[in-house]
């Protein structure tokens, strides 16, 4: 590459080209070594068959050497200029794409195989740890002020939420037809805090999870009947120890479910430190009624670490799953300590898995410095997967990888500025004065619709820069790109109220087309509270209304208690990572949403509430959003 060309390179376009060459250098060698004893024997045996035809034709022979001989003195006196060898183009795909200033490019995944873990019919009772959750999440880089694309015009607000028992009030104008709920259930749980609730749904049977706790029913959600994870699951004694961010999801085309939960990173002092431990496990509905959600309904299971990925003393955290027709996709961060390391993606063969076998798979290690990146998209199409993370305020990178492919690929995309906070923590406070989002920009809703990708975040308040609307409290911002059209911009709209903050966007897309959502509300006259609805209905709706924020005590690195300086506890908020809306399998026509209350108690102390809620209209309806 000559020094012109090399001149004015950032660091992310120098970190792009270094990726692409490290990724492709051992295969290029691996096959040159490969190839150059096979043109060696090739170029031998050519030789011999010449030598062998000269003989048998001395006519032929004495022709071919005078051709040769004109054929140099034409080269040599009328010689054409043969173009120039392509040069390595990775400069051109890093720095540039169609979209002028924006990049796009592409990158190889790497190999790794994940063997079926021994599971035995008891293992030794262990108990949940008590101890404090990990805040790596909370050290994501934060969202910079990008460049001025566009002013914010804001679609129509969000009604206030409603309380669908007591008849829902109000139809606001957007809505395309009455929301309906077949089923809504609430109960109680304990394990590790904070909830983090997830699920999924496969005829009359329901699996529910929080972290390091699990509730099943076996009649639709009516009723659920609680779960010990720790006579499930053997304990952790490698690592950290299990820590939870359970993600569960059904996965249709092996009829399972699958559950992924991982472990804290470790502090020992030997060959595991720094790293941690993930676990997948599948369990048919079947098997679930049968054992009762027992350990022998879950004998499929395999365990990544770290140094199957070779990650170094890295560690997983903050996952999300999405299934497609052949493979399970899976996204989770990646910390080296608390500093954020890059995203990782992998893609498990759904035969393999169903099979109960070890398999090969494939995977890549973002390494990625924009912030807030984001979940797989729900709803794939075969097995092409997107995410998304923000570049800056006004720059989104998408990615792309179809499952079985040797490479991925991104492109940036514009946006038009919404409001973030350089801290990169959105704040909400409810009637007590504590936070109750505890929440960052991260994409973590992404679903397909037809040609469509869509992507929400929570957004803080003000405008995006440059003037235009206001935000008057934390909201969620929905960005609408057509795959179609090289990823064009569609629109972007909102979540928002000028009296209710809302977060933690989920997304679905049902078989009408319509986008379901699973949400957190809040503000200062409401306590942090779980909502569902349909996007462009302009409503979302509520079964129990918290009472209470959520606190603990804060500890030290150590795990000591914090104690403010007139010795009472020190006090903090976190209404968690997640929450999730799923499709009511096998009528897709309806939604599943998980999530939580938190209530008071006739003492005074706080009772957390896992919600179970099936949604959706008794009549399809046009889309609502095209």
């Amino acid at each position: 590459m000559s020094p012109e060309r090399a001149s004015g390179l950032d660091a992310a376009t120098i970190l792009c080209i270094a990726e692409a060459l490290a990724n492709t250098q051992c295969r290029t060698e691996k096959e040159l070594h490969r190839q150059a004893a096979d043109i060696r024997a090739l170029r031998e045996s050519v030789e011999q068959l010449v030598e062998l035809q000269r003989s048998a034709h001395p006519a032929a022979a004495l022709e071919y050497d005078r051709f040769a001989a004109l054929r140099a003195r034409i080269d040599e006196c009328c010689a054409v200029e043969e173009p120039p060898d392509d040069e390595c183009n990775v400069l051109d795909r890093c720095r540039h794409g169609s979209h002028g200033e924006l990049r796009q490019g592409w990158s190889a995944k790497s190999r790794a195989r994940a063997e079926l873990a021994e599971v035995s019919e008891r293992h030794h009772a262990w108990d949940v740890p008590d101890r404090p959750r990990h805040d790596s999440d909370e050290n994501l880089p934060g969202v910079p002020q990008g460049s001025l694309f566009g002013l914010l015009e804001p679609v129509a607000q969000t009604y206030p939420p409603q309380d669908f028992r007591s008849g829902g009030g109000p139809t606001p104008g957007g809505a395309q037809g009455p929301v309906s709920f077949r089923t809504w259930t609430e109960g109680g749980f304990s394990g590790a805090w904070p909830p983090d609730s997830s699920g999924a749904k496969s005829g009359d049977v329901v699996l529910m999870s929080g972290n390091l706790w699990l509730k099943l029913s076996v009649d639709g959600g009516t009723t659920f009947t609680d779960l010990d994870f720790t006579k499930i699951f053997d304990a952790d004694t490698t690592y950290g120890g299990w820590a939870g961010d359970q993600v569960i999801h059904y996965v249709p085309a092996i009829d399972c479910f699958v559950l992924y939960v991982q472990s804290y990173r470790s502090k020992k002092s030997d060959s595991t430190q720094g790293k941690n431990v993930v676990k997948v496990a599948l369990a048919s509905p079947t098997d679930l009624k049968t054992h009762k959600g027992g350990k022998p309904a879950w004998r499929r299971q395999w365990n990544l670490t770290s140094d199957t990925f070779g990650l170094g003393a890295a560690w997983m955290d903050f996952p999300d799953l999405s299934p497609g027709a052949a493979f399970l996709h899976v996204n989770t961060n990646v910390f080296a300590g608390d500093s954020f390391h890059g995203k990782l993606f992998y893609e498990l063969p759904l035969a393999d898995m169903a099979a109960g076998r070890g398999f090969g798979f494939q995977f890549a290690e973002v390494r990625d410095s924009t912030s807030g990146a984001g979940s797989p998209i729900q709803n794939i199409d075969g097995d092409t997967n997107h995410w998304a993370s923000h570049v800056d305020n006004s720059t989104m990178r998408i990615y792309t990888s179809v499952g079985g492919a040797a490479t991925y690929s991104w492109r940036d995309r514009k946006v038009r500025n919404w409001p973030r906070v350089s801290s990169n923590d959105v704040v909400s406070l409810a009637p007590d004065g504590y936070d109750w989002i505890s929440e960052d920009h991260r994409i973590i809703g992404a679903t397909r619709v037809g040609a469509q990708v869509w992507f929400a975040w929570t957004a803080a308040t003000g405008d995006g820069g440059g003037g235009g609307f206001s935000f008057p409290r934390a909201h969620i911002q929905i960005a609408r790109f057509d795959i179609a059209d090289d990823y064009r911009l569609i629109d972007q709209m909102q979540v928002w109220n000028p009296d209710y903050a809302f977060a933690y966007p989920s997304l679905m897309t049902n078989s009408d087309g319509e986008v379901g959502i699973s949400l957190g509300y809040g503000g200062p006259s409401n306590f942090g509270s779980h909502a569902v609805g349909i996007l462009g209905d302009f409503v979302v709706w509520y079964g129990d209304a918290s009472d209470l924020t959520s606190l603990r005590q804060q500890v030290d690195a150590a795990g000591n208690p914090v104690t403010n300086p007139d010795g009472t506890p020190k006090l903090y908020s976190r209404w968690g990572d997640y929450v999730h809306v799923r499709l009511a399998h096998p009528d897709t026509r309806w939604f599943s949403g998980f999530g939580y209350a938190v209530n008071k108690t006739a003492s005074g102390s706080e009772k957390l509430d896992a919600i179970y809620v099936e949604f959706g209209r008794q009549i399809p309806q046009p889309p609502t959003i095209r």
